[in-house]
């Protein structure tokens, strides 16, 4: 039987290991870039070859809650090769104890939203978030996560196309060194698989992408089926 003594230093030890599993979550969170309210990640896109396509630059417009539950709005504008705007949109990103959690749409491809955004189309939006867990290492299973957007006329009486994006079998699968025009991160190597279908073509094909403080994308890439790169984005400013 435990004296008071002990009960009161197993007591004490409990407190602090709380204590400061508090501060190390409040320090997950608040360590992401993109966590704190004006800051900029800038992003471009490019083609299979290697050829600038669009640059989409995600801004952090509010930061809310407490230091161990943070929520984020951030703002997506894409630009073209001439640096005109073509879409902007808002998505959220939540801490919770260390958890991180994005809304689906910061992984769709803007540029095709930018197709059916030059009319002035209504877009309805539903989606999943996906998780990030904090200290993800290799072997680590994630979620899936599944977006559908409605393109419907101006007046929003009937759909025009619906666009689905799938992805799947997400996997952490190693730790690398990704260097790009932002700087140079030693990243967690994440693979998944994907299913598309805009209006009635559907496509599939595989994706890695490297983040850093396991949360933050540098880079990533997409594959068709027969795993021959399609395109990619990288990490090409941040402020």
């Amino acid at each position: 039987m435990r004296t008071k003594i002990e009960v009161l230093i197993i007591t004490v030890f409990t407190l602090i290991s709380l204590l400061f599993t508090s501060v190390s979550y409040a320090q997950e969170c608040n360590a992401v870039p993109f966590m704190k309210k004006g800051a900029t990640l800038t992003y471009t896109q490019y083609t299979k070859k290697g050829k600038k396509e669009s640059t989409t630059t995600h801004e952090t417009m509010s930061v809310s809650g407490t230091s161990n539950s943070l929520s984020a709005i951030i703002k997506a504008t894409v630009t073209d090769q001439k640096n005109k705007e073509t879409f902007s949109t808002e998505y959220k990103a939540n801490c919770q104890e260390g958890l991180f959690s994005m809304d689906m749409l910061r992984f769709f491809n803007f540029d095709k939203l930018s197709e059916h955004n030059k009319n002035n189309l209504s877009l309805k939006i539903d989606g999943d978030v996906l998780e990030f867990p904090v200290g993800m290492k290799p072997g680590d299973e994630l979620n899936d996560g599944t977006i559908s957007i409605k393109v419907s006329n101006q007046d929003d009486t009937f759909t025009l196309v619906t666009l689905t994006f799938n992805i799947f079998n997400r996997k952490i699968v190693g730790e690398e060194q990704i260097t790009t025009p932002a700087g140079t991160y030693m990243c967690q190597k994440v693979t998944f698989d994907f299913k598309s279908k805009f209006g009635i073509i559907n496509i599939t094909g595989t994706g890695k992408e490297w983040y850093y403080n396991d949360v933050m994308v540098v880079k990533s890439e997409s594959y068709n089926k027969k795993g021959k790169l399609i395109g990619y984005h990288e990490l090409t400013g941040i402020q």
